[in-house]
């Protein structure tokens, strides 16, 4: 069984947009007044990005005895359920490109093995359970994750309190630690024969729902999501093919435990996706 941490903390980058006209088919030879050549266009493009970059690097070496604070801060050792934000209160920093209003941690249960997952976390009654009869056909099991749950909205309201905490606490920076007895629970699989230098991932994650919850909050329901059955569960089937992804997600509707299989960039079908939500189903009454 290994302790980690999962870093949420993520900087910024440069993003460069470039805008040409179109020449009309009649005039392809020719290079009209105020139009670039496609050679000067990628000599710009190059310049711009390499423009960006340097300054990127420059905002980094400047602001770095910050960042190594806010680094420190959170790599301290986590206790369990700890989830830890970290304000840089500066405003210079938060104006730059690389600002980030607010990084954050949390305490991280990991287990490499399923059987250890199984025996260690999931034995006996568990609050959450999820477990799997097999492993899902053409995955191999990669990891089982438990952290502190907050919901989305949880979130986004602690979000701007912390903001305004860090503003008015003189700090530089400002470290806040909560303590949450609600976990998530997520495994991971990862195909066990790449498809055209492909891996795909199939994760299968269990959540509380929120008390006034009537769905799945967590997973976006689209124009095309469809609702569907599992013996007599309703489930919630998406399909995002430009994206390569597909999900099932349903809320037990007695212990109000959100349920959710996601496949990213996999070749599973619908109905072996559904097949596997029956599988978790009956394994978690």
């Amino acid at each position: 069984m290994n302790y980690s941490k999962k870093r949420a903390a993520a900087i910024a980058a440069a993003v460069l947009l470039l805008g040409m006209g179109g020449v009309p088919a009649s005039n392809a030879s020719a290079e009209p007044s105020g139009l670039l050549p496609a050679a000067s266009v990628n000599n710009v493009a190059q310049t711009s990005m390499d423009d960006a970059l340097a300054q990127r690097k420059q905002l980094l070496t400047k602001f770095k005895p910050l960042l190594d604070q806010q680094r420190k801060a959170l790599d301290e050792e986590y206790k369990p359920g700890e989830i830890r934000y970290v304000y840089i209160n500066d405003k210079e920093f938060q104006a730059s490109s690389i600002g980030g209003t607010i990084s954050s941690d949390s305490y991280l249960l990991m287990f490499q093995k399923y059987d250890e997952y199984t025996k260690k976390y999931a034995a006996g009654k568990s609050p959450m359970p999820l477990k799997l009869q097999q492993t899902p056909e053409g995955y191999n099991f990669f990891t089982a994750k438990i952290a502190p749950f907050m919901s989305r909205t949880e979130q986004k309201a602690l979000y701007n309190q912390l903001i305004a905490e860090g503003k008015a606490s003189g700090k530089k920076i400002y470290v806040k630690k909560l303590q949450e007895k609600r976990v998530s629970i997520e495994l991971i699989y990862t195909m066990a024969v790449p498809v055209n230098e492909i891996t795909g991932v199939l994760t299968i994650t269990a959540e509380p729902a929120g008390p006034a919850d009537k769905g799945v909050a967590s997973e976006e329901v689209t124009a095309q999501s469809q609702k569907l059955k599992v013996g007599s569960q309703e489930v919630i089937y998406t399909l995002k093919e430009k994206q390569e992804y597909k999900s099932v997600a349903w809320m037990n509707p007695k212990t109000r435990i959100n349920y959710i299989i996601r496949e990213n960039r996999g070749h599973w079908t619908k109905e072996q996706l559904l097949e596997l939500a029956g599988q978790v189903m009956a394994q978690s009454k």
